[in-house]
């Protein structure tokens, strides 16, 4: 393999090849005109071959070195965008954290503020429209996904459980005063019911948990694209839905909630924290995720029955 002639004579011939100017190509490159005839002379010298056909004035390109500055102004090209692609991977970026509409509102603004308040400097971009794991790292869209799943999750994620799903009636206050009723899973019969499609069946693994609900036909139950619209159509009285319990406790504080029926439900399912496994995960990465596992370190949870049956005693 023939060594490569040195890189400012190659420099300087593109710049002059494609200017067709040894003046331009000076100015271009911040040099004097001297210095790219030498250097294009070297060039010249270290190939044996003429580059330029030289005139009054004038420059033109040979036959032979009109395919040699395409091949060149190509490869610096190449050289240009791999450089601006790896001087963006040392700029700070914002952190992208993905998560659905409900966790994002209910959840993750809160734990935001505080981050912010310890972490001044570091910026965090949200996106809301939830899409699957896959798709989300595959596109390089997200750093960070918050989500309900279960074990196991594939080798190329990273895991960490951030609280449990546990599910309870809720509704607003004044369908309490205005509606029938509601103080036992039997008494949903008499109420519009409200789910999300996301988890078409939680009310029925609810019911069936419960007990005495044999008698509520869920086909008239009331269907949201997500649980995000299906909480907020509970908040306006439109029906029960099934909350959350991590997500509903500033709704309750507020009075815009209540959960009329002590009843709930551990799902299968959790939250969780996840990315994609790599070599060094970035210190954006790593800080977020270090200090949100600090503020949710998950407590060994109680076998379920042991937790329904508090909840209903309570």
């Amino acid at each position: 393999m023939a060594p490569l002639p040195p890189l400012n004579a190659l420099r300087a011939f593109e710049a002059a090849g494609r200017l067709c100017s040894f003046t331009l190509a000076a100015e271009e490159l911040h040099v004097t005109p001297g210095a790219i005839s030498r250097q294009i002379k070297s060039l010249e010298a270290c190939l044996g071959i003429q580059l330029f056909a030289r005139g009054h004035r004038e420059v033109r390109l040979t036959a032979e070195s009109a395919l040699y500055l395409a091949a060149l102004s190509d490869a610096f090209k190449r050289m240009e965008s791999a450089t601006a692609r790896l001087a963006d991977t040392r700029r700070e970026r914002p952190l992208r954290i993905m998560c659905s509409g409900n966790v994002a509102s209910r959840w993750l603004f809160p734990q935001l503020r505080m981050f912010h308040t310890g972490h001044p400097q570091r910026h965090v971009m949200l996106t809301t429209s939830l899409t699957s794991t896959t798709d989300a790292f595959d596109s390089d869209i997200t750093d960070l996904v918050i989500r309900l799943g279960n074990e196991p999750w594939p080798s190329n994620i990273v895991a960490h459980r951030l609280f449990d799903s546990e599910l309870v009636p809720i509704c607003s206050p004044k369908l309490l005063q205005e509606g029938p009723p509601l103080r036992q899973p039997a008494d949903l019969a008499r109420h519009t019911l409200l789910y999300s499609e996301i988890r078409p069946h939680a009310w029925g693994r609810w019911m069936e948990a419960a007990g005495g609900c044999a008698q509520i036909d869920l086909g008239q139950a009331q269907k949201f694209e997500s649980s995000a619209l299906a909480y907020e159509a509970a908040v306006e009285g439109l029906g029960v839905a099934l909350g959350e319990r991590e997500l509903i406790g500033d709704d309750v504080r507020r009075g815009r909630l209540v959960t009329p029926i002590a009843f709930s439900q551990l799902q299968p399912e959790a939250y969780y924290l996840i990315y994609q496994r790599q070599p060094q995960p970035t210190a954006r990465l790593k800080e977020f995720r270090d200090w949100i596992l600090r503020q949710h370190a998950p407590a060994r949870p109680a076998p379920r029955a042991v937790r329904n049956a508090q909840a209903a005693a309570s």
